[in-house]
């Protein structure tokens, strides 16, 4: 910048010059000519190698992140370093550059998992061979190493009804893909540098039998009592059916009498499913506990609007017994076994309660959650050095499904949730699957930024969505 600048001045100045009449200046305007051309000549030449080395800067640290997820997968270095090679030569064709690079030298340390990458690269010149100087030559270099060594992921899974079908066996197959990418084929689920969780959600959540008891304080097995009034037949009374005018009978008969009865039923509940946490907790990580509990789901007397209840011939009365799609939660885990089989598992029922589903996602990964999870599963603290957390939320349809009114609707509710989870410093993608406007604007909300959502409308894009956060997430442990 400085030499164009200097260049600029000078030629102003020889404009100048050049109106003057006397034959010394004329000369010496000619004599500086070729010199100012090729100074000038100069800067573009050494603007285009500045230009070029920033390209191929860019393409060497796009293969070595590339060289980091083939190590990820279990490859040799031969392969790894065969792997970089094509990469960097395929990007450096597809730019369609005049720059012309020697092969990149790769280093490799396994034991560290580092990458070193170095190239030498010569830019023709344009102005500067009229010196001789045919190109310019220039080094790049580019290293990554695993700079974040335990990552702690949540995916979220709507298996609501209209996830059924096709749809589900897209998103079975999208999420097994991710799988593949973030849990190496040589890691033996020991190393718990990546472990991940998994919920699902539909009308509720599923809180799984092992975990029912500790996020409740009660039993799967519970019982509900109701007390409701009924009007029931006493007996046959003997009254007057039909008056004279004076006031007298005319004829007798029996009439039946009925009475209010007060009574009491029960309805034996077998399920661990979930709804809203209530109180100051609910739009928080903090562990469940006296006072900090979240709400099982329950069984009432079904009532018209005067409250009285709706009952069958013989007075019983008819209950709604809240459920859910029994998928318990998978605590994080290293095991893609573990991952796979709860994947084989999912099928779709029910209504669309997101919020519960993403308060779910972010219990698996939360530090305070250790007392219910099992060894092993217990979440990484928030300030744990080298590690990060991240979320996936997914969904085809729209919130509709709440409980607690008093919070807000399912979509209200979800935006307090995710505005506390990416308070604590975790990456939340989402996944809005053929989803309508309401499914994906709350979804873009939680999201960590733009280039965390996708919405994907086909199998394919829902696969290469899951791969590509994957890959993303994958990149959170690498760093140049």
């Amino acid at each position: 910048m400085i030499i164009l600048n200097f260049a600029a001045a000078q030629l102003k100045t020889l404009r100048r010059l050049k109106d003057e009449t006397e034959g010394n200046v004329a000369i010496i305007f000619a004599l500086l000519t070729i010199p100012l051309f090729l100074l000038m000549g100069f800067a573009i030449d050494l603007q285009q190698v500045n230009t070029a080395k920033n390209r191929v800067q860019y393409i060497l640290d796009s293969a070595v992140i590339a060289g980091a997820r083939e190590m990820q997968e279990g490859k040799s270095d031969t392969q790894i370093k065969a792997y970089i090679l094509n990469y960097f030569e395929s990007a450096m064709k597809a730019q369609g550059m005049a720059t012309d690079c020697a092969d990149p030298v790769s280093t490799i340390a396994s034991e560290s998992q580092d990458i070193s990458v170095t190239v030498r690269c010569d830019q023709p010149t344009s102005i500067m061979q009229i010196t001789g100087t045919k190109e310019l030559t220039f080094g790049v270099t580019s290293a990554s190493t695993y700079g974040i060594g335990k990552v702690d992921i949540a995916f979220v899974f709507d298996v609501s009804g209209s996830m059924g079908g096709s749809k589900m066996t897209a998103l079975k197959d999208a999420a097994e893909t991710a799988v593949d990418v973030l849990i190496p084929v040589k890691d033996d689920g020991t190393t718990g540098e990546v472990r991940i969780g998994m919920a699902s959600y539909s009308s509720m959540v599923d809180a799984g039998s092992d975990y029912f008891l500790k996020a409740t304080g009660k039993t799967p097995i519970r019982i509900y009592t109701e007390t409701y009034t009924t009007r029931e037949f006493v007996g046959y009374e003997y009254v007057c059916t039909r008056e004279r005018r004076d006031g007298s009978c005319r004829r007798w008969g029996y009439e039946a009498i009925y009475a209010d009865v007060e009574k009491t039923a029960t309805k034996t509940v077998n399920n661990t499913c979930v709804k809203e946490r209530i109180g100051d907790d609910a739009f928080t990580d903090a562990d469940p506990g006296p006072y900090a509990w979240i709400e099982a789901a329950e069984a009432y007397i079904q009532r018209d609007r005067d409250g009285d209840p709706y009952t069958d011939y013989y007075g019983n009365p008819y209950w709604t017994v809240e459920s859910c799609n029994p998928i318990g939660p998978q605590p994080m885990t290293a095991n893609r076994d573990k991952l796979y089989d709860y994947i084989d598992d999912l099928n779709a029922s029910g209504g669309t309660a997101g919020h519960l589903g993403i308060a779910w996602g972010w219990y698996l990964i939360a530090p305070d959650w250790d007392t219910v999870w099992p060894a092993g599963s217990d979440p990484y603290p928030y300030d744990e050095p080298d590690s990060a957390k991240a979320m996936i939320i997914m969904t085809d349809g729209e919130f509709n499904q709440e409980y607690n009114t008093s919070e807000g609707d399912s979509f209200d509710q979800s935006k307090k949730m995710c505005d506390g989870i990416k308070e604590q410093g975790i990456k939340v993608y989402t996944v809005a699957f053929s989803a309508p406007r309401a499914g994906r604007e709350i979804l873009a909300y939680c999201a960590s930024g733009e280039e965390f959502t996708f919405t994907p409308d086909s199998s394919e894009e829902l696969k290469e969505a899951y791969t590509k956060i994957a890959q993303s997430i994958s990149d959170l442990r690498i760093r140049y």
